[in-house]
């Protein structure tokens, strides 16, 4: 009996050694590849990425093209917009902009967001005016006079899960964004908050775009109010902050707080006096559980 239960104990004692070993693995699995046809000047959204609310985006795609040609990745309001409005195709924002090539594995990853993005292939040979196929827009896979056609072939990729797929996804963490503005810099310090760390070591980025310097912190809601009251000492009121930067004008930094640092504020103000309408942007952010979160 002693040798029947020292064996059960061993192996349950196995078994769980070997379940926590077992993880989900993932890797790329290819799609069906697409082939079509376009001309000089020709710009063609070739792939979608739509998140499942706040979801990071992995873009894999294998691309041969028979003359040179430039891939991107877009925002798909923005490339929806110059749809209709081709003008504004030259002045599209391209995220791992790749130009002149005809073959690449081209791959661009985004940090979580709701933000669907569209991959753009644009034909590198010079025109008098820039033409749209493909993703919202007519796709031409005939009518292109064969001695300028352009042959493409587009294989996609998904980061899909390979083995282990009954087990349970694990939380995921991303950065996200808590407020996000532009607006014109007067005197007076702008404030943004509160801000309550959920766990320990909880991280907050801040991006600065400014056409003056700035001071940027994050201050307890405490200095904040006491700010209000004695706008003549913000120097010695923020150089008590642990998580500041002088004369910021674009630029982003990090700081890390614990839970029971309580509600925070981060205030910006201009280190020197504005006499013309100037213009700042500021991005807040911090890393959240945004998929398979546990309470």
């Amino acid at each position: 009996m002693r040798i029947a239960k020292l064996l059960l104990s061993s192996l349950v004692a196995f078994t769980a050694i070997c379940l926590q070993g077992q993880q989900k693995a993932f890797d790329w699995v290819s799609q069906t590849a697409q082939s079509f046809r376009i001309g000089p000047g020709y710009h063609s959204g070739v792939a979608v990425y739509n998140p499942h609310g706040w979801e990071a985006i992995h873009v894999r795609l294998d691309i041969a093209a028979r003359q040179p040609v430039s891939v991107g990745v877009v925002r798909l309001e923005d490339w929806n917009q110059a749809i209709r409005n081709p003008e504004q195709l030259s002045r599209l924002d391209y995220a791992c902009l790749t130009e002149g090539v005809t073959r690449i594995s081209f791959s661009c990853n985004f940090y979580a967001s709701d933000v669907s993005r569209v991959v753009v292939v644009r034909d590198a040979r010079s025109t008098e005016r820039p033409i749209v196929s493909g993703i919202a827009a007519p796709f031409v896979r005939f009518g292109v006079n064969e001695l300028f056609a352009n042959d493409v072939r587009v294989t996609p990729f998904h980061w899909e899960c390979v083995s282990n797929c009954d087990l349970p996804d694990p939380p995921q963490f991303a950065w996200v964004d808590l407020r996000r503005e532009k607006y014109e810099i007067t005197p007076a310090f702008k404030s943004y908050g509160p801000f309550v760390p959920e766990r320990a070591d909880d991280q907050m980025r801040i991006r600065v775009k400014a056409q003056v310097p700035m001071t940027v912190a994050v201050v307890p809601s405490n200095l904040a109010d006491e700010l209000y009251s004695h706008r003549e000492r913000a120097r010695e009121i923020l150089s008590r902050s642990t998580c500041k930067q002088y004369g910021i004008q674009s630029s982003s930094f990090e700081c890390t707080f614990q839970k029971d640092d309580g509600a925070l504020q981060v205030v910006l103000l201009p280190e020197v006096e504005v006499r013309k309408k100037k213009k700042a942007e500021i991005t807040i952010s911090t890393v959240k559980c945004v998929a398979n979160c546990v309470e």
